[in-house]
């Protein structure tokens, strides 16, 4: 047997292999396409956007100069082309690089050059901006107007920069390669837990089943021994209860045949209670032996075992009511699906008002048995706590009502082992309505 993984490093290798698959996509796409040269931006362009002219810059006008001028460097170079061009004194123009070494403006702690320095050097500058083909870093102009004021013109940036665009390309490419490697990673990770999921709703071993990592499969050892404890513990109640059942029936024969010579007057009661104690013992034995009790599914038409049900309680002097269309047939046992539909019949006889009605259906691949009387019906807390075993809505415990309150568990438990569900409603007219579903045969595929 191979020794297993933990999940952890499967799930960090995914992690890893992600990242590096989508920084080798980001490497070869900035080989594949290199970044572009940054925009360069002209005296020429910068004036044309001051007098009005330029179409791809933002102009806006303030009070106050918006920022210092510029002291050295390209800066001062722009500004006294700037100056010279506009034919504007020096101190009446302002320039500021927005690379992004200089972004955020001048400082303002820098020395200023001496006046009669740039006097003597505005000419050279001057014509090192105006040249042809001088071009510079992006910057931005101010310019004081004639009214005291500045006005300025900044570039405008295009959104889809040649850098936006490569990023954006990387980022959708690596998504598309990630995509069926996120797809296949998490299905491997998640695989091993859907079959213990299947394998817990299943019959036998989960361990051979489940495989993967090593956490799923300590999940699958722990969910099989956790069963094995549950058969366990219920062979041992199974076993106590029989052993139970068989030390109280002896004493109950004797009993029953002490009785036999007692006056009819006290004879008759003490009878009752014998066969009333020999009902609650069996009915029990069922309850607790109903998933080790001979089970042979086939084939059953759920009308005939209505009809067989209901011709029981007839000749009981119960009135029952049958409607049944044609056949219905469903996959189940037939012993044990007429023992719960017989359970359902006496409750609606024992609480019910004295008319019960039975009907069978089928509709959208299910079969419905419905069992309704005219009694008092069921506080809406009761409908679900009645299938719980030993649980009774009539507490009187009296002899003419009284019952071990396992007949629905015991109806709703064979039910569910053929694959339908049981459930009980009050009827809008007054009384109860219990009902049976269960797939029909065609409808789970033959």
């Amino acid at each position: 047997m191979s020794r297993a993984i933990s999940i952890r490093p499967l799930a960090a290798g995914f992690a890893v292999a992600a990242v590096l698959l989508t920084l080798m996509v980001s490497f070869l796409i900035a080989q594949a396409f290199p970044a572009s040269p940054p925009r360069a931006v002209t005296v020429a362009e910068a004036v044309a956007a001051l007098k009005g002219q330029g179409s791809d810059w933002r102009v806006r006008e303030a009070r106050t100069a918006p920022f210092p001028a510029a002291r050295e460097g390209q800066g001062l170079v722009i500004q006294a082309g700037l100056a010279q061009t506009l034919d504007r004194p020096f101190d009446a123009v302002r320039v500021r690089l927005l690379t992004p070494e200089r972004r955020g403006g001048n400082r303002l702690d820098e020395a200023e050059p001496p006046r009669e320095a740039v006097e003597r050097l505005m000419p050279l500058l001057a014509g090192m901006a105006t040249a042809p083909g001088a071009a510079f870093a992006p910057f931005e102009a101010s310019v004081r107007t004639e009214g005291g004021g500045w006005r300025t013109a900044t570039p405008l940036r295009a959104w889809a920069t040649p850098e936006r665009l490569r990023t954006t390309a990387a980022f959708l490419i690596a998504a598309l390669v990630l995509a069926p490697l996120a797809a296949w990673g998490a299905g491997r990770l998640s695989a091993p837990f859907l079959r213990l999921a299947h394998a817990a709703d299943g019959d036998g071993r989960a361990e051979g089943r489940v495989g993967g990592p090593r956490e799923a499969r300590a999940a699958a050892r722990a969910l099989d021994a956790m069963r094995d404890r549950l058969a366990a513990a219920l062979r041992e109640r199974t076993a106590v209860m029989a052993a139970i059942a068989h030390d109280l029936r002896t004493p109950l024969t004797g009993l029953r045949l002490r009785v036999e010579g007692l006056p009819p007057g006290a004879r008759d009661p003490a009878v009752a209670d014998i066969a009333r104690m020999e009902r609650l013992i069996a009915q029990l034995l069922t309850y607790v032996r109903g998933e080790e009790a001979a089970w042979t599914e086939e084939p059953l038409d759920l009308s005939d075992v209505a009809a067989d049900c209901v011709a029981f309680h007839r000749e009981a002097g119960r009135s029952v009511e049958l409607r049944a269309g044609g056949e219905v047939l469903v996959r189940a046992d037939r012993d044990q699906m007429e023992r719960a539909l017989g359970n359902l019949i006496d409750n609606a006889a024992t609480y019910g008002g004295g008319w019960m009605r039975v009907g069978v259906t089928a509709h959208d691949g299910q079969a419905a048995v419905v069992v309704e009387d005219d009694g008092p019906g069921l506080a809406p807390e009761q409908l679900e706590a009645v299938f719980s075993p030993f649980h009774r809505a009539e507490t009187s415990r009296s002899r003419a009502t009284g019952g071990a309150g396992l007949g629905l568990a015991i109806a709703r438990s064979i039910v569910e082992r053929s694959g339908g569900t049981a459930s009980l409603s009050n009827r809008p007219k007054g009384g109860l309505r219990a009902e049976i579903r269960l797939p029909l045969i065609d409808a789970a595929g033959g």
